[in-house]
């Protein structure tokens, strides 16, 4: 009999190609989808049971490089109306005390877990 951790191991990594396939196959549809709604000139398509709605919208893409963009925003005194706290830099502080304790009385710290896949195989340093 197989131990638990190789049958755990085993599932979750069919799993993440199980759900590897399936993202890769709803975005293959979806843009089928959206061809059709074209093609059709309509903003619906009907399923047997279920509706569809495609609905066109202009998105933002912000340049590679952001530096000119956060300058001229400056410049303009924007920057203040516009820039937000960043979480992923502030977190490491946090968990490490290298930042004022008053701020993290502010914060609660709990255990997460992250589970990753790697072949066993392939040597892992670290």
């Amino acid at each position: 009999m197989e131990s638990d951790d190789k049958v755990l191991i085993d599932e979750y990594e069919k799993l993440q190609h199980l759900k590897d396939d399936l993202e890769s196959n709803i975005k293959r549809i979806r843009q089928r989808i959206i061809e059709l709604a074209k093609q059709k000139d309509t903003n619906a398509l009907f399923g047997t049971s279920k509706g569809c709605s495609i609905k066109e919208y202009e998105k933002v893409v912000y340049p590679e490089n952001k530096e000119p963009l956060i300058a001229l925003i400056k410049s303009k005194g924007l920057y203040d109306q516009f820039s937000s706290l960043n979480y992923f830099k502030l977190g490491p502080k946090i968990i490490k005390n290298e930042i004022d304790s008053e701020i993290i009385k502010l914060v609660t710290k709990e255990k997460a877990y992250r589970v990753t896949l790697f072949d066993k195989n392939r040597v892992v340093v670290g």
